[in-house]
């Protein structure tokens, strides 16, 4: 037995060594090398740290994003790296496993600019949107606006129309002035200028560019919309309408990396404007003219035979063009760029150049831009970096007239002339119509309207544009967290626009051509000296910004004009040839800006952060005594999540709540707008002698200084399931006071108005942004960003007026159609509003019939008079409103437009207005139109699955009118030789009367001059879906093989479909010239669908 148990022992023993000798020969045949390649967004990554989880061993990425590392099939490898979200993945059968980091969704701990220094986004106070280069790069914007639309929340961006490099209005927060600017301030790598848009039309038109349309938006890293006092305070009287920081790209630590990115698209009109076809046409001729046999007249027998009977549309005599096909075309854009990115532990570069022909779907117009940036930054010591940075572009615009002034009498842009232009040449020629050599009409009505192509061939309109924007950097640690940065940045600028309108016919032909020549030329400067403090104590963390800024600008402008060429083809290349010189003009605009600020941001344990700043400006544009202002600002924030209560919570994973005050300014005005000055004068003396001199030119009132904007912002930052669902929701409250207007002042002064500080206005709304993650596997992720904003504007007090008025561009008859009223918000359309139709029951000698009876009736009058049934006239019964245009209520007829007469007459002598005097007039204009959206947004979601990514957006306003200016010519039926819109085939006839659009020579007969009508106004709320982008990145082991670092392919739609009741190109419009006239779409150029393949490269 004893035996037994000694046996059993030993045998135990040998039995587990020899179990464990097996077992670590199996572990260790299990042990094996993994490799791979790591990137982000298709380009290696190097310094991936990659460890095998629950252990020390480990390996670090290479330059290449190379790793190789031991491992077991049962291992987890863990690869992390700052600024991206962890990833693990399980080693299993793989011997090579190539990853893909995504950034951190969570977002927290991103670094974003706030203006003269950074911030963690989780330390904001303020309210901050950013947009990063991956955004931008999906859909590959010409200008950053375009690529920053439908992003940002509390940030509407209007596309001023659809031409090749055309400028947007962009507002943050709503519009904070009536006469100054309430355009952003955009900072580029620290050099502000004023976003608004640059005039492109010479001559004639309002057409505009981007100011920083010469900017690749692929050079760009980040930008960041501070929207909030407590963001923009730190710029002070230049921060009122929002700031726009643009931070271009600088160099990696790594080896070098070239990058190589072409895309090819294809452009298209998107929609057409419905107008009338050429049988539609006809026969509204045929009813304007109805066939008299006694007439010789060319118009009776354009399109009919010898007998009176129609001609149809196929007789080889008959000309039919659709303008619209003629005039656009399929247009194609090529776009190359090339970039070197690279560095070291103690220097980065970046260098890069691009090349964009983007040719516009009307015919003769193109925007070309050459693009070239240079970033160098270097580690002198261990205490000293300097940098390098310089941006230039060369921008060449072939364009059209556009959104033209008047628009009328020959001045029309080429749109206008395109919609409104005969669609069929009839069998006649007319008196007071142009024809070419092969019988072609060229122009109609002595030029007023001329062929399109014909104007797209013989007139010019171009211009170049070269911008460069520089800056150099010293920067020296003084000691542990502080440091002390000098700066100097500079911009130049100079541009040249050439026009002429030929002397073949139109406009130009009555002078024997005119020709145009603008230049410009703007140059600044701007030194900072920065120092910065940033260290923590404890549960203390301070930071502390000292900054001593001096900004100095010129803007210098030429203008020359010439009228009366004799020499053929010898014009713009020598306006001396020509027979009458226009007066030239010049002018010249300096302006300096010192500015002393600071700023002080406290983090207590992590919880509680406050945020303080101060600037004290000082402007040039100011008289003395008032050149000074002081914008405070102050921000706290509660990290709700760091709190005990709240630690580990598995729902809530961020949680912070915050709240802003400041004041910011507005300088956005002409140098010398606010100062005392005169003006060249030319007097007769002893009835022929020519005196010049100068005269005062305004009167200015004392004091005078910046408009000032208090902010109050309040809100929430949360985010749920491990920052899966984040949303950000703000309140604001905007008043601006003080602002700058013309104040009507007594005849007996010399002067009509004095400038002074007078006024308020207020801005207050709500923002939502959220984004989601839904989906995050290794092979498929989804994610998802939304944000809707809702603003009120409200006028508040005019300086003791009630309201003035403005008129818009875009028509020569029509004046004071937008109304600034106390209690209304700015935009708002003035004009009378429309009752419907005179019908038969409103008169007297229909009373009784039956609508076959009346129709019967004013048939048989027209053929008894004969005449035309639209020159008939019938007596109004007592009471039926009549209109200033037509005050005899005997000489009406069923058909015209009827107009609501408002309430102004007081019956009951209260004081209170209770009746309308029964007659329409200029004093019953009312508001017809409000062009600001009840609210706007944007939805996004981007999709991967393996080397798959796709990427949707969508964007939409609501409830915002759109004031089509284009309809006063387009629905007019007084002029026979126009086409009309579409609406028009439904208009009064005796034998189609339920409907509202007015007959033949309705507003000639009884419209009331001088005003916009309500029929102008319509809806022009929309969703779009904007953008769809499809890539595909080629797997890592295939990249490898052929030696590059990335290659990714990909396809994208542009502006694919818009859902909308608006009947003109696009809602989505605004060709006002100023801040007063927004919503306006009148002679616009129309807006494309775009198809676009590209290819990106990396070696």
């Amino acid at each position: 037995m004893k035996f037994q148990l000694v046996f059993s022992w030993k045998s135990k023993v040998c039995l587990m060594t020899l179990i464990g000798f097996l077992s670590f020969g199996i572990s260790h045949a299990q042990t094996k090398t993994i490799s791979g390649t790591i990137s982000a967004d298709g380009t290696p990554l190097p310094g991936v740290s990659v460890v095998v989880k629950g252990t020390q061993n480990g390996a670090v990425a290479d330059f290449d994003g190379n790793y190789s590392i031991e491992a077991n099939s049962s291992d987890v490898l863990v690869f992390s790296y700052i600024g991206y979200a962890t990833k693990q993945l399980k080693v299993g059968n793989n011997a090579i496993l190539n990853v893909t980091l995504a950034e951190d969704v969570s977002a927290l701990d991103e670094v974003v600019v706030i203006g003269y220094g950074t911030s963690k986004r989780k330390d904001l106070t303020g309210s901050i949107v950013s947009v990063k280069a991956e955004e931008l790069n999906k859909i590959k914007p010409v200008s950053f606006e375009a690529g920053l639309a439908a992003r940002a929340s509390g940030v509407q961006i209007v596309t001023s129309e659809g031409g090749p490099g055309a400028g947007f209005k962009v507002r943050v927060r709503g519009g904070t002035s009536l006469t100054a600017g309430t355009d952003p301030l955009y900072v580029i790598d620290g050099f502000a200028l004023q976003g608004s848009p640059q005039g492109t039309g010479v001559g004639l038109g309002n057409s505009t560019t981007s100011p920083l349309a010469s900017l690749d938006p692929s050079t760009i890293k980040s930008i960041e919309v501070l929207k909030d006092a407590s963001a923009t305070a730190i710029y002070g009287s230049r921060g009122a309408n929002g700031v726009i920081i643009i931070t271009t790209k600088g160099g990696k630590k790594g080896r070098s990396t070239l990058t190589f990115d072409t895309y090819t698209s294809m452009s298209t009109l998107a929609r057409k404007i419905d107008l009338l076809n050429g049988q539609e046409f006809v026969d509204w001729r045929n009813e304007y003219n109805p066939w008299d046999p006694t007439s010789n007249e060319p118009v009776n027998s354009a399109y009919r035979d010898q007998f009176g009977n129609d001609l149809s549309l196929n007789d080889p005599r008959v000309i039919l063009t659709d303008w619209q096909d003629e005039a656009t075309r399929t247009a194609v854009t090529k776009n190359y760029s090339l970039s070197l990115t690279g560095g070291s532990e103690n220097n980065s570069y970046s260098a890069s150049f691009s090349y964009l022909d983007q040719e516009g779907i009307v015919l003769n117009t193109n925007f070309e831009r050459y693009n070239a940036s240079l970033r160098l930054d270097q580690n002198i010591s261990d205490k000293i970096k300097a940098g390098v940075n310089v941006n230039l572009g060369i921008v060449n615009n072939n364009g059209i007239v556009s959104a033209a002034t008047s628009n009328a009498n020959g001045r029309n842009g080429i749109i206008t002339n395109t919609l409104l232009f005969s669609p069929v040449q009839g069998i006649t020629q007319y008196e007071d119509a142009e024809y070419d050599e092969n019988g072609l009409i060229l122009s109609l009505r002595d030029g007023d309207i001329v062929n399109p192509i014909r104007r797209l061939q013989d007139d010019k309109n171009e211009s170049v544009r070269f911008n460069t924007f520089g800056n150099v950097y010293v920067q020296y640690q003084i000691a542990d967290g502080l440091t002390f940065k000098s700066s100097i940045r500079g911009n130049f600028n100079t541009t040249k626009g050439k026009a002429y309108f030929t002397e073949k016919f139109g406009w130009g032909k009555i002078v024997g051509g005119r020709a145009f020549i603008n230049t410009s030329q703007g140059s600044g400067i701007t030194t900072e000296q920065n120092l910065n403090f940033n260290k923590t104590y404890g549960k203390h963390r301070l930071g502390a910004t000292a900054v001593y800024e001096q900004q100095q600008t010129s803007f210098e402008t030429v203008r020359s004009g010439a009228t009366g060429f004799d020499i053929p083809n010898v014009n713009l290349d020598n306006l001396g040839s020509a027979k009458e010189t226009i007066i030239n003009t010049t002018t010249f605009s300096p302006s300096t800006l010192k500015s002393y600020l600071g700023r002080i941001q406290y983090d207590f344990d992590n919880r509680f952060v406050l945020n303080l700043s101060a600037r004290y400006d000082g402007s040039s544009k100011f008289e003395e005594g008032s050149k000074w202002g002081f914008f405070p600002s102050a921000g706290l924030a509660w990290k709700v999540s760091n709190e005990q209560f709240l630690k580990n919570n598995k729902i809530i994973s961020n949680l912070k709540l915050k709240t802003s005050y400041g004041e910011t300014g507005n300088t956005a005005i002409p140098s010398f707008r606010s100062l005392p000055r005169t003006t060249g004068t030319n007097t007769i003396f002893n009835g022929n002698e020519l005196g010049i001199g100068l005269s005062v030119d305004n009167i200015i009132a004392p004091g005078l200084t910046w408009e000032t904007t208090t902010q109050i912002d309040a809100g929430i930052s949360l985010g749920l399931f491990n920052n899966r669902i984040s949303i950000e929701a703000d309140y604001y409250n905007k008043e601006t006071t003080d602002l700058l207007l013309e104040q009507p002042i007594p005849a007996t002064s010399g002067f009509d108005v004095v400038f002074t500080n007078v006024g308020s206005l207020v801005n207050k709304g709500y923002e939502f942004a959220i984004n989601t993650t839904n989906i995050d596997s290794e092979k498929f992720t989804w994610s998802s960003s939304f944000n809707i904003s809702f603003n009120e504007n409200e006028i508040t007090d005019l300086g003791g007026a009630d309201e003035f008025f403005r008129t818009a561009i875009g028509d020569n008859q029509i004046g004071s159609d937008y109304v600034v009223r106390v209690g209304e918000p700015l935009g708002t359309v003035f004009g009378i509003q429309e009752d419907g139709l005179y019908q038969y029951s409103d008169f007297v000698d229909f009373d009784g019939l039956s609508a076959q009876e009346s129709y019967e009736k004013i048939t048989s009058d027209a053929a008894d008079q004969d005449t035309p049934y639209y020159e008939l006239e019938y007596q109004l019964k007592d009471g039926v409103v009549v209109s200033s245009g037509k005050p005899d209520s005997s000489t009406y007829r069923p058909g015209l437009p009827k107009f609501k007469d408002q309430i102004t007459v007081d019956t009951d002598g209260d004081g209170i207005p209770d009746s309308g005097d029964g007659i329409v007039n200029s004093d019953d204009r009312t508001i017809i139109g409000r062009t600001v959206p009840k609210h706007f947004g944007g939805f996004t979601n981007n999709f991967t699955y393996k080397n798959f990514d796709l990427s949707v957006l969508t964007s939409w306003s609501y409830g915002n009118d759109v004031y089509n200016k284009n309809r006063v010519r387009g629905n007019g039926q007084n002029i026979p030789f126009f086409n009309k819109y579409g609406s028009i085939r439904d208009r009064w006839t005796p034998d189609n009367p339920n409907t509202d659009v007015a007959s033949i020579l309705g507003y000639a007969n009884a419209g009331i001059s001088g005003n916009s009508y309500s029929s102008y106004i319509e809806d022009g709320s929309f969703f779009r879906l904007s953008n769809i982008t499809l890539g595909y990145k080629l797997p890592q082991e295939l990249i490898k093989n052929i030696g590059i670092k990335s290659f990714r392919l990909y396809a994208a739609a542009d502006n694919i479909f818009v859902w909308t009741k608006y009947t003109g190109y696009d809602p989505d419009v605004n060709v006002g010239t100023n801040q007063l006239t927004p919503g306006l779409d009148t002679d616009s150029y129309p807006r494309a669908r775009t198809f676009r393949i590209g290819l990106n490269v990396g070696f």
